[in-house]
C-alpha cells in the first residue's frame, strides 16, 4: 500500500513538470494580439517552421502554433506544440529585440524532427529574424 502511494506521489512530481515547459501567460501573446501579428507582421522562413514579428510597444510575447494540416490528432499538436515551447525557453532570455510580438508555426517536417534540430532551427530563426545575435 505505502509503494503505491508514492507511485502515485511520483505520478504527480511528473506530470506538474511537463505544464512547466509553456511560457508563462506575461510572455504568451493574446488572441488580439496574433490576428495583429498574422495581419501585420514580418515573415521569417525556415525548413521547420516560419515565425512572423511585429513591432510593438512593451515586452516580446510569443505564441507557436502548429495546423490541423502539419498534425492531424490533437495530442500530436500539443505534443509539437509543448516541444516548440520548450526550445523557445531556451533561447528567450537572449532575445535582443524587448519589443516585439512573435507567431512560430510549425512546417509538416518539424513533426519529425528530433529535439536538438528543432532547437538549432529555432535559433537559426530567430537570427535571421534580427530577434537574436
Amino acid at each position: 500500500m505505502v509503494a503505491r502511494h508514492w507511485l502515485v506521489a511520483e505520478l504527480k512530481v511528473a506530470s506538474a513538470s511537463l505544464f512547466k515547459t509553456m511560457l508563462s501567460r506575461s510572455q504568451r501573446l493574446s488572441g488580439e494580439q496574433l490576428n495583429s501579428v498574422m495581419e501585420k507582421g514580418r515573415v521569417t522562413h525556415s525548413s521547420l517552421f516560419w515565425l512572423r514579428t511585429l513591432k510593438h510597444e512593451g515586452k516580446t510575447k510569443i505564441a507557436v502554433i502548429v495546423p490541423n494540416k502539419v498534425v492531424k490528432t490533437a495530442s500530436g499538436r500539443v505534443g509539437l506544440r509543448r516541444r516548440m515551447y520548450e526550445a523557445v525557453k531556451l533561447i528567450h532570455s537572449s532575445i535582443v529585440s524587448d519589443n516585439s510580438l512573435v507567431v512560430i508555426c510549425a512546417k509538416e517536417p518539424a513533426v519529425k524532427a528530433e529535439f536538438k534540430d528543432l532547437s538549432k532551427e529555432m535559433k537559426d530563426i530567430f537570427v535571421k529574424s534580427g530577434l537574436l545575435k
